[in-house]
Formats: structure tokens, sequence, C-alpha cells
């Protein structure tokens, strides 16, 4: 039970319900406390203590009913019970060629030969079960032998379910991550009950001239297709249920790696983008005071002993305020960097909750400040409206950063971190760098994100080398993760 539970967290955390480890304990607690036995009992106690939000609730809802869905069997019941019909005493067609006339003489020959046997048994005083098959009798149906064929002809539907759940245990069929591999761990589940002995009891049975042996092996191929049923419903639940949550983990993993120009491939990008503004705002939205152990504030410590007649009883301690910072992002929205560009406005604007004063500029050979159409418009049409009013012409950042200079010098102070994304590709123009070291001094910080890896840095007519020079931190940016890294860094440093 206690696997139960946990493979039931490893399933909600696929699902997007974040369970923390505090969270998992207070639910084993519920869990000891209700048991297993009352399914609504149990939903509502582990719903309290995993689900937090009204979206969380609905995924755990849909969890819950997927995970503890137990099969009952019902397709066993319909176990035919086959009667024998003597192939000898159906009428056979005129047109029946003299071969088969052959093997029907074959088989009467051999009937009367086994009736001859059992006339002489009966003569001699034996009994008719010495004779026939093991196991059976003249006047009763042939009994199963394997413990497969037992269970399934038993009609015992909830043996039979519990039997399925433990050889899915056993195989690990919570491991399926393939749609290709639920035929493997449909076969894997049927062997561990057992498929194999009555595999072999079926063949037994078929080789023989007993009516009732090959009743039996009908019965039992019949409850071996009504298996196979149950086992493939059950695989492809464990499929839903587990398959999906990692594939989809082991797609945003992909995708945060991957470079950003190839990410146009994936559909969910701009979920994933937002996930991960989620997470960097619950990172740092606490970050509003630090407090600095051991540097005692002594105006502060004296005004609060003054009510004790001057006895420090509440000794307080210096502490230093982290403001949100004021953010301006310059990006080359030209064809090379284009996509980086958008994924990085994206990351920012979804920051407002520790980011709320951001500008953005945008250029290819002249710059012009954005902002306005962020706050006017929906953020998928505003990147698209800035790639198009400002991604064309040829790319020069010494003309950027002179209508940079011109426009928005005097607005940057040590508040004001300056993010330049690009190549630095010039076009060998103008670089330009006396005014990137004015701003460099004027700002708290200058972060330069390039798409390029460093070994290109520099050449040609990348104009980075020179660039990196007055930047307080300049790094390789061509990934979500990248990306990620980069913002969480601007934000700790302030």
């Amino acid at each position: 039970m206690n696997n139960t539970f946990v493979e039931f967290v490893h399933a909600l955390r696929g699902a997007d319900v974040r369970v923390s480890t505090s969270e998992a304990l207070d639910a084993v607690q519920a869990l000891q406390l209700v048991g297993y036995q009352h399914r609504a009992s149990l939903k509502l106690a582990l719903g309290q203590a995993l689900a937090k939000s009204e979206e969380e609730k609905q995924a755990f809802n849909q969890c819950f009913d997927q995970f503890f869905h137990f099969s009952n069997m019902e397709k066993l019941s319909d176990t035919p019970t086959i009667p024998f019909q003597e192939p000898l005493l159906q009428e056979q067609p005129a047109s029946t060629n003299s071969s088969e006339k052959d093997n029907i003489a074959n088989r009467l020959i051999n009937n009367l030969s086994q009736l001859a046997s059992n006339i002489e048994a009966s003569l001699t005083g034996q009994s008719n079960a010495t004779l026939s098959e093991p196991g059976q009798s003249s006047g009763q149906p042939a009994q199963s032998q394997s413990p497969l064929g037992q269970l399934l002809l038993s009609g015992d539907q909830a043996a039979a379910a519990m039997a399925m759940a433990s050889a899915g245990q056993s195989t690990n069929v919570n491991q399926i991550q393939l749609m290709t591999q639920k035929g493997l761990y449909g076969r894997r589940m049927m062997m561990a009950m057992g498929l194999e002995a009555m595999e072999e009891e079926i063949w037994q049975a078929e080789l023989s001239n007993n009516p009732q042996q090959l009743q039996l092996a009908q019965r039992l191929r019949a409850a071996r297709d009504l298996l196979r049923s149950e086992v493939r419903d059950y695989v492809e639940q464990q499929f839903l249920l587990q398959a999906q949550a990692k594939g989809k983990r082991l797609r945003q993993d992909t995708m945060m790696h991957v470079r950003i120009e190839h990410l146009r491939e994936f559909k969910d990008t701009q979920i994933l983008v937002r996930k991960l503004a989620k997470r960097l705002v619950k990172k740092h939205a606490h970050r509003k005071k630090v407090h600095n152990r051991g540097q005692l504030d002594v105006r502060s410590t004296l005004r609060q002993s003054i009510p004790n007649d001057g006895i420090m009883f509440n000794p307080q301690w210096k502490t230093k305020r982290s403001n949100r910072p004021k953010v301006m992002a310059i990006c080359d929205v030209s064809g090379s960097v284009s996509q980086v560009s958008r994924f990085l406005l994206m990351f920012l604007y979804s920051l407002t909750d520790v980011l709320p004063r951001v500008r953005a500029f945008a250029f290819s050979s002249r710059l012009g400040e954005v902002t306005e159409l962020f706050q006017q418009l929906d953020i998928n049409d505003a990147i698209n409206e800035t790639l198009d009013t400002y991604g064309n012409g040829s790319t020069n950042y010494g003309q950027a950063l002179l209508d940079f200079k011109e426009h928005c010098l005097a607005d940057v102070d040590k508040k004001t971190t300056i993010i330049m994304l690009g190549d630095a590709r010039n076009n060998y123009g103008e670089a330009e760098t006396d005014i990137l070291r004015e701003l460099y001094q004027r700002s708290n910080q200058l972060i330069w994100l390039n798409p390029e890896h460093k070994n290109r840095w520099g050449s040609g007519d990348s104009e980075m080398k020179k660039y990196q020079a007055y930047c307080t931190l300049a790094e390789v940016c061509n990934s979500l993760s990248h990306l990620e890294r980069a913002i969480d860094k601007l934000l700790i440093r302030q």
C-alpha cells in the first residue's frame, strides 16, 4: 500500500499538482486514519491534504479517478460454455472433396477405437476415469489443471482483478513511456499471471481426441481472449496515467535546452514560458527585505529600549531593503536573433509581480521604444507588431546606441538594469563603445545576452569583444534555460 501511495503522488506531480514532502507526510497520516476501504472517504482525505487551488483540485479529481479505477473483470462473466459438437454428426455439404472425406473417416475410426477401449475397460472392471485424460470423468465437463485456467473458468471476478493488478505491479507497468510498449507490457502481465502453463494445457487438450478435452480447449481460448482484452485496457489506462505526464516532462525538458530558433516546432512554448515566469515570481516575490544578522542597529535598539529604562531587551538588526529593479531591455529584432528577443520580451512581461517597471526597446537599424505596445495589446500581438515595425533593415548597433542615448540617457540611474540582447554583429559599422561605457557607469548593472557561442564572439563583423569590456555580465543565451538563468541572476543581484 505504501508503494501505491508513492505511485499516486508521482502521478499527481505529473498532472501538475505540486506536492511537497510535508504535504505527502500529512496525506500519509490521513491515509492511516481512513484506509483504502472507502473510496469516497479516501478521495476526500487525500484531496484536503494534497490539492490547494481550484485548478489543482480539478487535476486531483481526474488523476484520482484514473489511478484508483479498479477493473471488475466483467468480461470474464461472459466466458461462454461451449458445447462440443461432434463433426461426424453434422451434415456435410455435397461438394465435400475426397481429402475431407478421408479426414472424416480417420476421425470416425479413432472415435470407434476410443469407444471400443472404453467398452473393454468397463468389461474388465476398470473405471473410465483411468483411461480418459487426467482429472476427467466421462459424465463431467473437463476441468482445467493450470492455475490461470482455473481462475478464469471459476468466474471469480474479484480474484481475477486482483491477480491482474498484482501482475501489473510485478511487471512495473507504471514505467510505460511509449504507446508502442503497450503490447510488450500486456504480454508480460499475462505471462506473470501464468499464461505459459495455460497455453500448454490448451495445446495438450487440442491434441487429444477426447471431446471433453476439446471443449475445455475452446473454453480456455475464449477466456484467454477476454483476459487479453482486459489486460490491454489496464495497460492503456496506465499509459494514460503515467506516460502522458512523463512525455510532457520530457517534452518540456527538450524545449528548455533546444535552441530557441527551433522552438517553433513546439505548440505549447508560451505555456512553458509562463510556467517558468511563475516559478521565478514565486522564488523572488518574498525578497522584500534582507536581514543582516550580526550587524546591530544601535539607533533602533536604543529607541526600543526607552520603555525598559534603557535596558536593551530587544536588539534590532540592520536590514537592507531589496528594491525591485527598473529594467530597460534593448533587443535586436533582426532576423538572426528575433526569436530570442521574442522570448526575452515574453519572459520580462510575464514577471510583472517582481519586475513592475520594464521598458522595452527594439532595433534593427533604428531604435524605438515599444513599451506602450505591451501595455495596450496582448503580449503576442505586441511582439508581432514590434518585429514587423523594427525587424527590417541592416543591423546597426552603433546607431541603436546613439538613438538610445538621445532618448533615454537621462533616465538611466543606479536603480536601472540594462539588458542588451543581440549577437553584436554590426555589419562593420561604428561600434560606439563610448556610449556603452557611459551606460555601464550610470546604471546599476548592464547585462548582455548573446545567442552565439563564445568561440564566435569577435569573429567577422562581431563587436562582442569590445562590448564585453563594459558589461557587468555577458552570457550565451540561446535557449529557455539560458533565459531563465539570466533573469534569475538579474533578480538575485538586486
